[in-house]
């Protein structure tokens, strides 16, 4: 799940407060009505034509840890997207089909051009209101948001040389080939006819949307930030009200808003040129997911904070003074509380995750 240049994008929003502010703006620690910018999040979606069932999020489950579905049976959505790390892999980029080892520890002669994003909540990318409905805005995946649903997506990785089909099959051959591999292994014929309660159920549409099921699985829901959005004003500290009314005040909600804390579009990145135009990401479980900006430059996201002080080229307003308190505000979208699991076995009998140990 990554493509282009990469940009955390925090704070590089355009905003109505154009003025210098060098050591920061104002302590305002009074709580406001929060609901026109943010929405807390709920249990995952599942859109219509790919509803949830037991035996699909298992059978994506599998799907995602094993090897069988790269071109040389080496490489995995898990060697790119790992629970240690969480569901990113802790690099500045991501190096894929020729890579041994996991995180920051894997090397590899050939490195993606972008950071690997977590798929952490992509049960609600695109969603940037009301998350109760099916409302999937068109085109929300990938940092180009090029793919239209996470169905779509999930094809990208499996067609790319770089990232899990190698140099020895074509892009046209390999779902073929593919389909052809779990069609020879009694275990996965049965786990298809049980997802999809079809016999010959093994195809491309099938695969993929057994994966999405099991990623849509993975979310976070539970973070003091959404607690608060719902009425628990007491459970944050002043200094992390203060972030949060900083990072309205200083225009960082003009991009950063919504449930996802993502307006889902296409935005100027750190460099004002033509390719660096990226899909606001999300900031939850921001903590998770470092290093950050497009090159990995910021091990640490009080630096990525600062990296947009007073920014006139994209009239932010933040100072200084305001980078630990905004720091404060993001924390609080942290939690711990999601899916952790590792298979124990997959049904081709390739190592679970391919080359990552």
């Amino acid at each position: 799940m990554k493509r282009l240049h990469f940009n955390l994008i925090t704070l590089a929003c355009v905003t109505l407060f154009g003025c210098e502010n060098p050591g920061g703006m104002g302590n305002d620690a009074q709580p406001r009505d929060y609901s026109s910018i943010f929405k807390p999040l709920t249990s995952s979606l599942y859109p219509s034509n790919n509803p949830y069932n037991e035996s699909k999020e298992q059978l994506g489950e599998f799907l995602f840890w094993d090897p069988i579905l790269s071109g040389d049976k080496n490489t995995s959505c898990a060697s790119c997207h790992h629970p240690d790390f969480g569901w990113a892999d802790g690099r500045a980029f991501s190096i894929g089909s020729d890579g041994i080892g996991l995180g920051p520890a894997r090397f590899g002669f050939e490195v993606t051009p972008i950071h690997s994003p977590t798929i952490m909540n992509v049960a609600f990318t695109g969603i940037t209101n009301d998350v109760t409905t099916d409302n999937f805005i068109s085109g929300g995946y990938f940092w180009d948001l090029r793919a239209s649903t996470l169905e779509e997506q999930a094809l990208g990785p499996i067609k790319n040389p770089v990232e899990m089909l190698g140099y020895n099959i074509s892009e046209q051959e390999v779902m073929a080939e593919i389909v052809t591999r779990l069609q020879a292994i009694p275990e996965y014929v049965e786990l298809f006819e049980q997802a999809f309660t079809v016999s010959d159920a093994i195809n491309s549409e099938n695969i993929v949307k057994a994966l999405a099921t099991f990623e849509r699985k993975i979310t976070t829901p539970n973070t003091r930030f959404d607690r608060f959005l719902s009425g628990e004003q007491t459970i944050f500290t002043q200094q992390e009200i203060i972030g949060l009314n900083k990072f309205i005040d200083g225009g960082c909600s003009r991009c950063h808003m919504g449930p996802m804390l993502s307006d889902n579009l296409l935005h100027i990145g750190e460099a004002i040129i033509g390719e660096d135009v990226v899909r606001t990401p999300s900031l939850r479980n921001i903590s998770y997911t470092a290093p950050y900006m497009h090159d990995g430059s910021r091990a640490r996201l009080i630096d990525a904070i600062a990296a947009y002080e007073n920014r006139g080229d994209i009239e932010v307003t933040i100072g200084e003074g305001d980078f630990n308190d905004i720091e404060a505000f993001l924390l609080t979208l942290n939690t711990d509380d999601f899916y952790k699991g590792i298979p124990t076995i997959v049904p081709s009998g390739l190592t679970i995750g391919g080359d990552i140990n």
